[in-house]
């Protein structure tokens, strides 16, 4: 698995720690999906996708990389982060299972507290937490500094049913 993308010309690919990419223009696309069904739904659909892709691709880098640690994921995933376009991740784990996981994205792709923005980059890393924690999580408390150009969010323990 190569570290950084590579872009196969004549098969018209482009690979991100070796998973197939597409690139995108992310802010254009969550602008249009909540201006289609509405900034509510679009959060909601984004937050299924990329919830789902943050675990899907956090179970093939865990299978790929079995006896890696926690921290050792996390790095990883904050690799993918940043070679894919993301921004650059800093991901904090609190001492205890309890408390809240700190995420924040500097530069990052998207900017927005709602809709479709908030769930692109912050749905993906409750998923992929989720796998690596063996808990389901969500997302709470998203920000944006437009002066540090950050976006920050809490991801806590969804609530037992």
């Amino acid at each position: 698995m190569t570290d950084a993308p590579v872009w196969d010309r004549e098969k018209g690919e482009l690979r991100v720690l070796g998973r197939r990419q597409t690139a995108m223009t992310p802010q254009t696309l969550c602008n249009h999906l909540d201006s289609l069904v509405g900034v509510k739904v679009a959060e909601v659909i984004m937050n299924n996708l990329e919830y789902r892709s943050g675990k899907d691709e956090t179970e093939i880098f865990r299978k790929e990389k079995p006896q890696a640690t926690l921290s050792e994921m996390i790095d990883l995933l904050i690799q993918y982060d940043s070679v894919s376009g993301i921004g650059i991740t800093k991901v904090t784990l609190p001492k205890n299972d309890h408390d809240r996981i700190m995420v924040q994205i500097s530069n990052p792709s998207v900017k927005g507290t709602v809709g479709a923005a908030k769930a692109f980059l912050f749905s993906w890393w409750c998923g992929a937490l989720s796998v690596l924690l063996n808990r389901e999580l969500e997302i709470e408390d998203v920000t944006c500094d437009e002066g540090e150009n950050v976006m920050k969010c809490k991801i806590v323990s969804r609530p037992s049913e």
